[in-house]
């Protein structure tokens, strides 16, 4: 589903906001955010899931997946300092493989399940959470760690 609407219409509803439900504990435990009282001069930037099939090996369904993302694309300048990361260049990736071929070693490779979600974040941001995960009144979330969709999350 490209939208929150959209997967809630879909016959796959119960399984996509189970997934929301995973997602929104996970940061939970990760401590990416706090529920704080809404600053009066701020307003939160809001924030939309994103959905994905995963699939296994044989191309049956393993797991729906939902990930909460930020609208970074409605960040102002003063809320972030760069949007600079830093990546391998295919030369530096090349001769490394290169060298432990030869000298017959091996290579392992990590995925870090919720990458973004673990760097503590350089500014002072509030979210509001997507429709159907209403808050107190006057209370937004405010971001201690990164979030996916901030236009920093990529440098720190």
């Amino acid at each position: 589903p490209k939208s929150q609407a959209e997967a809630r219409k879909s016959p796959q509803a119960a399984k996509w906001k189970q997934a929301e439900h995973v997602e929104l504990k996970t940061i939970w435990d990760m401590g990416t955010f706090q529920i704080v009282d809404r600053p009066k001069y701020v307003i939160p930037l809001p924030s939309r899931f994103t959905y994905r099939v995963k699939r296994d090996s044989h191309g049956n369904i393993a797991k729906y997946k939902a990930r909460l993302v930020a609208r970074g694309d409605l960040q102002t300048a003063n809320e972030y300092s760069t949007t600079y990361a830093l990546t391998s260049r295919f030369t530096a990736i090349s001769t490394i493989i290169a060298i432990a071929t030869q000298e017959n070693m091996h290579l392992k490779h990590w995925d870090i399940t919720g990458a973004f979600m673990t760097s503590d974040i350089d500014t002072e941001l509030y979210l509001d959470l997507p429709p159907g995960y209403d808050l107190p009144p006057g209370k937004c979330i405010k971001l201690v760690k990164s979030l996916y969709g901030l236009k920093q999350s990529p440098g720190l």
